[in-house]
């Protein structure tokens, strides 16, 4: 991606790398730390790109980690859409399993309560 953004003009003072996260919110929360070092505790903004399908999980991450920071989404196959959108789609549940489950409960409960009332 450096390279990449050299190639279309940002001057390599403007990018800065990180080089050691394993995942997104790794990389989201090590980026800032750089950005953290580099802008001296002043306010700074800054934008990151990911396919498309993956940029509303990115962003979520960004605002975990406090990064005041925009998402750029890159296209993406159709072929792999399907499946990507799944995956993602299953990474935001699993990321607020707790929410979910109290939500399905509480969902369950209410539909025995129809169920009860009105059938039974």
């Amino acid at each position: 991606m450096e390279n990449y953004a050299l190639s279309q003009g940002v001057p390599k003072a403007e990018i800065i790398t990180e080089e050691n996260s394993k995942t997104t919110l790794q990389n989201l929360q090590f980026s800032k730390n750089l950005m953290d070092e580099r802008s001296q505790g002043k306010p700074h903004q800054s934008a990151f790109v990911s396919n498309d399908y993956h940029i509303f999980r990115a962003g979520l991450f960004a605002k975990k980690v406090g990064l005041n920071s925009d998402g750029i989404g890159s296209r993406t196959a159709r072929y792999f859409l399907p499946n990507a959108f799944i995956r993602e789609f299953v990474a935001i549940i699993l990321m607020h399993k707790k929410r979910h489950i109290v939500f399905t409960v509480l969902l369950l409960i209410l539909i025995a309560v129809i169920n009860v009332k009105f059938v039974g």
